[in-house]
């Protein structure tokens, strides 16, 4: 895909050193994420838009280093709730909901029942490796908009950009068509350019599909 768009909205993650550099960037957009969340206060403060990061990938990252990794679905979230609760009060304020990684779409399906928010500020994960149709049915449930986690298991081709991430979202594309839906690619500033990842004007009719 060779079309440039225009540039999405990059999350700039945290925590970020030094402070004079955090304050430096004032009016941007920040992702903060539940398993490092010390930034928080100041990023509410200053920023124009804040992602709440579930922290699910850091959290299955440590639990896979010690051989843990199926045990972390298992995660009690509801402190997550709490936080994500107190910071979501606010405009351009939304979280991610948990999400299981490497694990069956059953799981990460009860982990949206259980989320006790609300969709208008909140985005599930659908995994680029479970089927299409789960993405087209969080397309039409109504939430904020989908986020994309890339996983494969060839190590070469783990990377968004991946010639297998390519292949991926040609199938993402044939699946919305030109009606690109919200949707917002995690860890994804190296394609920001190639996909309709872009910024959804505030009060825009849900029916004028864009990408964020």
């Amino acid at each position: 895909m060779t079309r440039p768009y225009t540039p999405a909205t990059i999350y700039h993650g945290t925590p970020l050193t030094p402070r004079a550099a955090l304050q430096s960037m004032a009016g941007r957009a920040f992702c903060v994420s539940f398993h490092h969340p010390a930034d928080i206060a100041t990023v509410d403060q200053l920023a124009s838009s804040v992602m709440l990061d579930n922290g699910a990938f850091s959290f299955w990252m440590a639990a896979r280093k010690q051989g843990n990794e199926a045990r972390d679905a298992e995660r009690d979230w509801r402190p997550y709730y709490a936080w994500a609760e107190r910071w979501l009060d606010g405009q351009n304020r939304w979280a991610v909901v948990p999400d299981a990684i490497a694990m069956p779409s059953q799981i990460n399906d009860g982990l949206l029942n259980d989320w006790p928010l609300g969709k208008s500020q909140a985005s599930p994960v659908w995994h680029m490796d479970e089927p299409l149709h789960r993405l087209g049915r969080l397309i039409e449930q109504g939430w904020e908009r989908v986020c994309l986690g890339w996983v494969h298991s060839d190590r070469r081709q783990n990377v968004v950009g991946s010639d297998a991430y390519f292949a991926r979202m040609d199938e993402v594309a044939a699946l919305v068509g030109n009606r690109w839906p919200p949707l917002h690619m995690l860890r994804g500033t190296a394609v920001a350019r190639l996909f309709p990842f872009r910024q959804r004007r505030q009060h825009q009719p849900r029916a004028e599909w864009m990408a964020i």
